[in-house]
């Protein structure tokens, strides 16, 4: 008689167990409901002790990047634990690489990822994508991609940049987590200009350099300061005279700002 209590009491083994989401740190489980369940119990492989979730879908946290986790769920009926669902297996993501600064006509991306003998490239998408715009490498977890005079590098947009795990030529690789930048312009001020006293002062990229034109007449370039601070004498300026201040970035000038001369 209390073996048939049990056996009624006892809920079926969750059926359809399957990975929805995974990013670093978490894998999220999902199965079908089962009926007479209280509550469910994760046993993921290596771990001592089950983790126990109301319902599905749920997130296990606190696991370890780029690592192979093996799980199985039971539903518990009271005190009463049915059989385990069959195994999934899924492996952790890498983290996301840390990615310098990146002013727009810069030669390269740069930043740092995971050293590991498997990480050797990264990626480069627009933001929110999945189709790769370029590859980059990883060497002893240091991260660089190309990207100078590449038509897709946009100033202003988005960009998500993800470490590869694995040959990125195969199907088994894997795309880490994503960091975001912006192809920035480099910053550039011009203060108000008066052509009596010839002075063209303004603001730019720390150490930056700056290239000044009266009328479209290039004239010098200026070196800033380490806080971003240029100033020069400009000959041949008259009230009415545009000046224009560009920022210079590697080989180009992609950002300016203009004042006429009072």
């Amino acid at each position: 008689m209390l073996q048939n209590q049990l056996s009624i009491l006892r809920p079926d083994a969750p059926s359809n167990l399957h990975i929805t989401a995974v990013t670093d740190t978490t894998i999220t489980f999902a199965w079908d409901t089962v009926d007479n369940a209280d509550f469910y119990l994760i046993r993921i492989a290596g771990e001592t002790r089950p983790r126990q979730f109301n319902s599905s879908p749920a997130v296990v946290t606190g696991l370890v990047y780029a690592t192979v986790y093996s799980a199985k769920v039971s539903a518990v009926n009271g005190v009463i634990e049915g059989n385990s669902s069959e195994v999934v297996t899924q492996k952790t993501l890498l983290p996301k690489p840390t990615i310098l600064r990146f002013l727009y006509g810069e030669t390269y991306i740069n930043g740092t990822s995971i050293n590991s003998p498997s990480v050797t490239n990264c990626r480069i998408y627009r933001k929110g994508e999945t189709t790769a715009l370029l590859t980059g490498t990883i060497t002893a977890g240091v991260l660089r991609i190309y990207v100078l005079g590449n038509v897709n590098i946009i100033p202003g947009n988005e960009y998500d940049i993800r470490a590869i795990d694995g040959n990125p030529n195969l199907p088994t690789s894997a795309a880490g987590m994503p960091t975001t930048i912006t192809a920035e312009l480099a910053k550039i001020t011009l203060n108000n200009v008066v052509a009596s006293s010839g002075v063209v002062s303004g603001t730019t990229e720390n150490n930056g350099q700056v290239r000044i034109s009266v009328d479209g007449v290039n004239k010098t370039v200026f070196t800033a300061t380490s806080t971003g601070s240029y100033t020069g004498n400009i000959s041949g300026m008259v009230a009415g005279s545009v000046v224009k201040a560009e920022a210079k970035v590697g080989s180009i000038f992609p950002s300016y700002v203009e004042k006429v001369a009072t």
